[in-house]
């Protein structure tokens, strides 16, 4: 049997992490291996794009080897993992013109049924995160989002049942989603901040 095999097999991650924080770069390497496929179909889940999801998982790595000493190698490892990774993905969420399409896939990967503990935890923080952002829109913004995100109507729609033009609910929804950025890329760079 290979020697690197056997040794990805009897070597845990509080193991490897403290030879990554003396510089091991074999031990970044089977830990890399470990755990990559793996956070980037989490990250694939949330963003629905490849180089994206690639550059998220890209930029966790590179934080573990350049950060090394900043993980608490007897804590919760992937818990570590899923908390970086989750701040990738937030930071990728609220610069991208496509935040609105990001949504509907948060709210798709938060129906799936079958998902693991991490990726269930990560769900629901940023849920919790971006509901504390809703409810801090003015009541008739939040309402036309809600109405457009969580009811699924049309701009048509929205405007009769709250007796509004088509004009205001786009602007409505356009502030929204301009807003719900800008706050997230504010709480994004105060979480890098603690990393």
């Amino acid at each position: 049997m290979d020697q690197s095999y056997q040794d990805s097999l009897v070597t845990t991650d509080d193991v490897l992490v403290l030879r990554i924080q003396q510089g091991d770069k074999e031990a970044f390497t089977l830990f890399y291996e470990r755990h990559r496929n793996h956070m980037y179909l989490s990250a694939y889940h949330l963003l629905r794009d490849e180089d994206e999801a690639h550059d998220a998982v890209q930029e966790l790595f590179s934080d573990v080897w350049q950060r090394a000493d900043r993980i608490d190698a007897s804590g919760n490892i992937k818990g570590y993992l899923y908390t970086v990774l989750r701040n990738r993905v937030l930071s990728l969420m609220s610069r991208s013109k496509y935040f609105d399409e990001y949504i509907n896939s948060f709210i798709a990967f938060e129906q799936q049924s079958a998902k693991t503990t991490e990726e269930t935890v990560l769900a629901r923080e940023l849920e919790q995160l971006l509901e504390e952002k809703i409810n801090q829109l003015p009541p008739k913004m939040r309402e036309v989002y809600e109405l457009s995100w969580h009811g699924h109507l049309s701009n048509k729609e929205i405007a009769q049942r709250m007796a509004i033009s088509e004009g205001t609910v786009k602007q409505h929804k356009h502030q929204a989603v301009r807003i719900l950025r800008g706050k997230l890329q504010r709480l994004v760079s105060m979480l890098l901040l603690y990393l």
